[in-house]
């Protein structure tokens, strides 16, 4: 009878019928990650799973809670449950546990940080740690060798990339939940240039955590951290037998300690969803080993493959996973579809003089085909302007423009990905991470480009259809050079 009822579940999930592979993940009793290629249907089997929980484990709405990284995404995830489900994103889960915990704080807004750090370089030629910043920079001076006209030059743009360095610097200590700062300073041996860097940072985090005090604010890290340390001082009023977890390849440190403690306190499972080959947010603290090596942070735990793929031809399949799978750090997939496309990927060379006019030609031509729908992606935010000016209205198409991280979740019958070239604000972007971010933070993925080469993976899979490669003639794209004898090039 049970089995009936599940299959009369799956059978109708939104209007589809869900896989073997769906099924079989949904089903599971252990803490369990589903690794779900781009476009397998991942929305759709954590509706099952929570359709399951209550129509045939009995579980009470208020006894699941469902988590996603944005607000966006749990909009987009609380409109297909159609269920009387709270969403939550981390922060207001976070915000909601301090709140039971009778703890409040106001929260600051996100670009405090950058705003404290600018107003504190306003006045650092009379701070007592001006030293080291002017001896940091005649040490980079020094070791670039650079002719004294070009240091006022160079100056004026590297201290804006120095205090970047801070800001991400700050951010990373906040995003893995260090406060040892004696056992950071004593545990690498360390050039003078680091040290002059290390001393500076510290004392603007101090600044940093004292503006926040004195306003009696916390920043959404702290927000987070301060949730953990509540639950564990004070328990939590709220209790879940099971955690859905949405875009789990986004989890950081502080958010997995946070599950981690909801877990024991409740004594519940987790059923996280995601894809280790659309990790793209490392920068802002996201920690792949919690979702690759996911059965090392979670006891009595199994891992399931969706293999189908509803979005992607086979064709584009097997190119974007060749191109992914270089990468030997990322989980072993394989996904198959039942739409096939001969050339799914289409190179358009450009030179710089033509850049514009080559690509109105392809919207013109896409236009032609009947294609209606169409999203333009590039690596910054700027590189629409290279090719547009204005509005992106052209005849009756719906066209957007969105970076390749703001993409992630959509789809469109047709994508043009732009700036393909090999330039350091190409795609890849080769403004890799300072040593001492390396030093400190290291990456287990020893892989040039890992981050780059997930995101054009991204790039390559928002497709219904076609993607269309705009690519700088003689300077093409190192990404390109991969996979160029699989794409059709086209004259427009």
């Amino acid at each position: 009878m049970t089995r009936e009822i599940d299959n009369k579940i799956f059978d109708n999930i939104n209007g589809y019928s869900l896989d073997k592979e769906q099924r079989n993940a949904i089903v599971s009793s252990k803490n369990t990650l589903v690794v779900a290629g781009a476009g397998s249907g991942k929305t759709l089997t954590i509706i099952g799973k929570i359709k399951y929980l209550i129509e045939v484990k009995k579980l009470d709405y208020k006894e699941i809670l469902c988590i996603s990284f944005t607000n966006e995404a749990v909009t987009n995830l609380k409109e297909k449950l159609n269920l009387n489900i709270e969403c939550y994103t981390f922060h207001k889960l976070a915000l909601e546990i301090l709140r039971d915990n009778h703890v409040y704080y106001q929260v600051a807004s996100s670009d405090f940080l950058e705003y404290t750090v600018n107003e504190y370089f306003e006045g650092f030629i009379e701070d007592e740690y001006s030293k080291y910043v002017i001896d940091y920079f005649k040490y980079i001076i020094k070791e670039k060798n650079l002719d004294l006209d070009k240091i006022k030059k160079y100056y004026n743009k590297e201290f804006e990339s120095y205090k970047k360095l801070i800001i991400k610097f700050i951010n990373k200590i906040k995003s893995n939940n260090i406060t040892d700062f004696y056992y950071i300073k004593k545990k690498f041996f360390l050039s003078y240039k680091h040290k002059c860097f290390l001393i500076v940072m510290f004392h603007i985090y101090k600044f940093y955590l004292e503006e926040l005090n004195s306003s009696l604010k916390i920043d959404f890290d702290m927000m987070i951290s301060l949730a953990t340390e509540s639950i564990k001082d004070r328990g939590i009023k709220k209790y879940y037998k099971y955690i859905i977890i949405d875009e789990y390849q986004d989890i950081s440190m502080i958010r997995y300690d946070l599950i981690k403690e909801i877990l024991f306190e409740c004594d519940s499972r987790v059923f996280a969803v995601g894809d280790d080959f659309q990790s793209i947010y490392g920068f802002s603290g996201s920690n792949l080993d919690l979702f690759v090596n996911f059965k090392k942070y979670y006891k009595d735990s199994k891992v399931y493959y969706l293999k189908n793929t509803y979005r992607n031809s086979l064709e584009l399949i097997k190119c974007s996973n060749y191109f992914i799978r270089k990468n030997p750090y990322q989980l072993r997939k394989r996904l198959v579809s039942s739409k096939r496309n001969k050339n799914p990927l289409k190179i358009i060379y450009y030179t710089r003089s033509n850049y514009k006019y080559k690509f109105i030609n392809l919207l013109e031509h896409i236009y032609e085909l009947g294609i209606k729908d169409g999203l333009i992606l590039g690596r910054c935010n700027h590189d629409i302007d290279l090719v547009w000016n204005g509005d992106l209205v052209y005849k009756d198409m719906n066209l957007r423009y969105l970076t390749v991280h703001s993409s992630k979740g959509l789809e469109s019958e047709a994508v043009i990905v732009l700036n393909l070239c090999d330039e350091m604000l190409g795609f890849p972007n080769k403004m890799e991470d300072d040593e001492i971010i390396n030093l400190f933070f290291p990456n287990k993925e020893k892989y040039l480009y890992a981050e780059e080469r997930r995101l054009f993976y991204v790039a390559l899979t928002r497709t219904k259809g076609n993607v269309y490669l705009m690519v700088k003639k003689n300077c093409e794209s190192l990404f390109i050079k991969e996979i160029k004898y699989r794409c059709e090039k086209i004259d427009i």
